[in-house]
């Protein structure tokens, strides 16, 4: 018939020329669908549109600081100076040389936790000296070096 399509004609011819394409182009198609569920498992994962902020509930803000720590460094001997290490608040190490004795500081801090560490070494005319820590009032750590010549002394309290 006229103007009919022939199904064998027209239809292999059509099935041969995908058949083909499929034949030649399948691995590139196959990593293009691959990367497409990649990324789309990726988004999913990590969630569309960037990281969210997270929700505040009422009243939840910067607190203020509240039940500080008050650590003393005491050194004490009689007759020079001695050179002194100790930990600050955030465990940084610092040194004070050839200070003249008595010497104390006081650390304030609301850390939930800290080591508290101080070392002393006297020059050769100091005699009874003697290192002490306090935890708000409370003596944590107390020691007497038994030295006679350039006296060396340490206080160490591992959790304040």
């Amino acid at each position: 018939m006229p103007g009919v399509l022939n199904e064998r004609s027209e239809g292999g011819r059509g099935h041969a020329v995908v058949y083909r394409l499929v034949k030649r182009f399948w691995i590139p198609m196959l990593l293009v669908v691959v990367a497409a569920l990649g990324a789309y498992a990726i988004l999913r994962i990590h969630g569309f549109g960037g990281p969210r902020a997270p929700k505040s509930a009422e009243g939840s803000g910067i607190t203020a600081n509240f039940n500080p720590k008050h650590i003393t460094y005491e050194i004490t001997g009689s007759g020079g100076t001695a050179n002194l290490n100790y930990l600050d608040e955030n465990g940084q190490p610092h040194l004070v040389e050839n200070t003249p004795l008595p010497w104390s500081f006081t650390i304030v801090t609301t850390l939930p936790s800290m080591s508290a560490n101080i070392m002393a070494q006297g020059d050769r005319n100091v005699s009874g000296l003697r290192c002490r820590v306090t935890v708000d009032g409370d003596v944590r750590d107390d020691r007497a070096s038994t030295d006679l010549v350039k006296p060396f002394i340490y206080c160490l309290v591992k959790s304040v």
